[in-house]
Formats: structure tokens, C-alpha cells, sequence
């Protein structure tokens, strides 16, 4: 029998908590105010405020990080293609 595979478990699905901050990469920001942070998507920059405070973090599913998940890059390209596909018309 197969194997399950696991995913990593987070304090909450939609929230950026302290144990998600990848410190390399903060200390790179430079910015005491902004941190960056791992989850099973990839990583995500956020204001440190948003960190464990019981609210979802925008930053964390906006749509432009997981939309290769939903589908929703492709509808954007298709966007793209045909505003440029107006301008050429013109």
C-alpha cells in the first residue's frame, strides 16, 4: 500500500504565524517591519503585524501567488493575449 503523502501542518490555513518565517530571508529584506514566510505553496512576504494575530493574511492566499493551483493563470495570460491582441488591431 502506498504511502500517504504528508503535507506540512500550520497553526491555521489562511494565517501567517512566527513558525512559518524563513530568518534567512527576512534578514535579507532589511526591513524590521516585513518578514518572509514558508508554507506548502512556497514562500510569501508579509508585515510582521500580521504574524499570529487570529486574522487571515492577504499575503498569504492572494490570488496572484496561488493561481498556478486554480487555474487562474491561465485566464490571465488569455487576458493579456487579447488586450494585446487589441492594441495591434489598432
Amino acid at each position: 500500500m502506498p504511502a500517504k503523502e504528508s503535507k506540512p501542518e500550520y497553526p491555521s490555513q489562511f494565517g501567517s504565524h512566527a513558525s512559518m518565517i524563513d530568518q534567512e530571508a527576512t534578514d535579507q529584506l532589511g526591513n524590521p517591519d516585513r518578514v518572509v514566510l514558508k508554507d506548502d505553496h512556497g514562500v510569501y512576504e508579509t508585515d510582521r503585524n500580521r504574524l499570529d494575530n487570529g486574522l487571515a493574511d492577504p499575503n498569504r492566499y492572494r490570488t496572484s501567488r496561488l493561481g498556478k493551483l486554480f487555474g487562474q493563470e491561465k485566464d490571465e495570460e488569455a487576458k493579456k493575449r487579447k488586450k494585446e491582441k487589441k492594441k495591434s488591431k489598432k
